[in-house]
């Protein structure tokens, strides 16, 4: 059985309040179009964003 790396940070106030924001919002149009692109080739993707704006 895997072990923990380490202890889960307890997030307070303003900092809690970001987080859930950020994981309630929406995925924006560059999360979308690469979630598209791994679901047809397949590939896992190593880094944040593939794809820059244009």
């Amino acid at each position: 059985m895997a072990t923990p790396i380490g202890n889960t940070p307890t997030l307070e106030g303003d900092e809690a309040t970001e987080f859930l924001n950020h994981i309630l919002d929406p995925p924006s149009e560059i999360q979308k179009r690469v979630s598209r692109e791994m679901k047809k080739q397949r590939i896992v993707y190593f880094w944040d964003e593939p794809f820059k704006e244009e």
